[in-house]
């Protein structure tokens, strides 16, 4: 859902793609709730494949924006990654909350504070060009 806000944000003169710290979860098919939450908005998402940083040359990236502190410290550490371009969208206020367990109704909220925060982050990215 990240990457779709902010691509709505920053629109196609950039190219925002998704990946995740998790090798094992690479692969897999965006989550059902998210499918769900994201098509009330008029997005599809039911293409969306799942990749892990780990397979990516971090290099090439000119900004990472993660959920969460844990994840932005992982990323910071893998190869070829640049710490000082490694953002945590919401990052004053813990990140963005994993609306894993939490139903639609999680989803829902998880959506309405990315419509919030991805701006902000929208506006860092254009503003450091």
């Amino acid at each position: 859902m990240m990457q779709a806000v902010l691509q709505q944000h920053l629109g196609d003169a950039y190219r925002v793609e998704s990946a995740g710290v998790s090798k094992a979860l690479a692969g897999r098919p965006a989550n059902a709730r998210s499918v769900a939450c994201m098509k009330e908005r008029g997005v599809d998402l039911s293409g969306h494949v799942s990749r892990w940083i780990g397979a990516l040359d971090l290099e090439l990236y000119r900004w990472i924006v993660c959920v969460g502190h844990d994840e932005a410290d992982t990323v910071r550490a893998a190869p070829g990654a640049n710490p000082a371009r490694v953002m945590v969208a919401n990052g004053d206020h813990g990140g963005i909350p994993d609306p894993y367990e939490l139903g639609l109704a999680g989803y829902r909220d998880c959506l309405a504070l990315l419509d919030q925060v991805m701006p902000h982050v929208a506006q860092r990215i254009r503003g450091a060009r």
